[in-house]
């Protein structure tokens, strides 16, 4: 960070009050349990865990929030209608949770739908280009339309629908879960007005793939040199293909050709760097580096978590831009819907919905008590809840369903509706 820059300010932890906006801590992101350094101070609470996590100076932000000599005149009466409504703030809350499941119960069905259709006309569209045809740019926006639709109404219900679908990396499947991951980033992350050509060319993001052996796209590791070369070259077939289709936005192109491209000059093929990268290429880059690593499409299969810390270290390198992948980790939620979790209360739970201002807090139905007891209709509850934060509950780990003999689908009363392994 730049600290000689006119609204920014490195000040003590004992000068930072509520209100201020803080865009840098002290310490690296790994070494904390904070995934953004990014943050408005909400109330004392905020202050005192960067005290706990052995945090010192930060970097505010001025332009974002208060200044170091004018926040407390500003948010001093914030702050005592905050202690003052408290109570009747969290009853709202509980009601607004037990509402919750509604939007996922009602757009389930359909966007399961949707999905499937998604698949098969990826599958349809891809197939016509790998047999010399002349690729289907009419079906192909038809399907993000579908989506972005889906996505609107639920943004959780389609997320859902992507975990469930974490042990199918075909090429087809993939492609559809960019789509959508892509899709509900942009949406969260101030690109609306970009979302369908964000959505088209996350899509069609591997689509010169099918231009090469299929043996070779099969394959997931030891790939020889010359495999590895040939097997590069997929994002400039892509764009040749989108060059000869009609109707395709430059943008869509641009993400087609920059999807593994880095911002420090690692990515392929070009091996560009700079910042010429769109950001809507960049999302792209990020989301697909996202799908393939839950996936195992890179041989590798990795928890969700596990996959987010990775994309913040490559992001410090310099690989991406880091506040994209914070929105992309704040769009998605550490947890993703539908993770089974062990809380530190001994309860267990599934997260319904991700908390896009503290991604270690989402919103989970509790599913057996902290004696291990079955819950069949348990209580929907926020961790960032007064209730929840006074008794220390928060999440400890995710857990394989299958060993804990837990039906997700039931206790989400969504019915399962897809097979194979379901583990979060």
């Amino acid at each position: 960070m730049n600290c000689e820059e006119s609204t920014r300010k490195r000040i003590s932890l004992g000068q930072l009050k509520p209100g201020m906006y803080v865009v840098e801590l002290d310490r690296a992101w790994i070494h904390t349990p904070f995934l953004f350094h990014s943050k408005q101070i909400k109330d004392v609470r905020d202050i005192e865990l960067f005290a706990k996590y052995g945090i010192r100076e930060v970097v505010i932000d001025t332009q974002l929030g208060g200044d170091a000599e004018v926040v407390d005149a500003l948010h001093e009466p914030a702050l005592e209608r905050h202690e003052n409504t408290l109570s009747g703030a969290a009853t709202v809350a509980r009601l607004q949770h037990n509402d919750l499941l509604q939007p996922l119960l009602r757009e389930w069905t359909v966007a399961r739908g949707i999905h499937q259709e998604a698949l098969a006309t990826a599958q349809n569209v891809f197939d016509g280009v790998g047999r010399g045809a002349a690729l289907n740019s009419p079906a192909a926006k038809h399907t993000v339309t579908s989506l972005l639709g889906s996505v609107t109404r639920s943004p959780e219900a389609n997320l859902l629908l992507t975990q469930m679908r974490r042990f199918q990396n075909d090429l087809f499947t993939h492609a559809v879960n960019v789509c959508v991951l892509s899709v509900v980033v942009g949406m969260m992350a101030g690109f609306a007005d970009q979302v369908s050509e964000l959505g088209l060319g996350a899509l069609l993001h591997d689509v010169g793939q099918v231009r090469l052996p299929r043996n070779l796209i099969r394959k997931n590791e030891h790939f020889t040199d010359q495999e590895r070369r040939l097997l590069e070259q997929h994002p400039v077939l892509g764009g040749a293909i989108l060059e000869q289709a009609e109707n395709i936005s430059l943008a869509a192109h641009h993400i087609v050709v920059e999807h593994h491209e880095r911002l420090n000059g690692t990515g392929y093929p070009l091996k560009a760097g700079g910042r010429t990268m769109s950001a809507l290429s960049q999302i792209v880059a990020i989301t697909d580096a996202y799908d393939a690593m839950i996936t195992g499409r890179n041989g590798v299969l990795q928890t969700p978590i596990d996959v987010l810390r990775q994309l913040y270290l490559e992001a410090n390198a310099g690989a991406f831009d880091r506040d994209l992948v914070e929105k992309v980790i704040r769009a998605l939620g550490v947890y993703p819907v539908g993770s089974l979790v062990e809380l530190s209360t001994g309860e267990q739970g599934i997260v319904l919905a991700a908390n896009r201002t503290d991604t270690l807090k989402p919103t989970v139905r509790l599913v057996a008590t902290r004696e291990g007891l079955p819950l069949s209709k348990g209580p929907i509850v926020s961790l960032e809840e007064a209730e929840s934060v006074a008794i220390g509950r928060k999440i400890l780990r995710t857990l394989d369903p299958g060993k804990e003999r837990v039906d997700i689908m039931r206790h989400l009363n969504l019915g399962t509706g897809l097979s194979g392994k379901w583990n979060c």
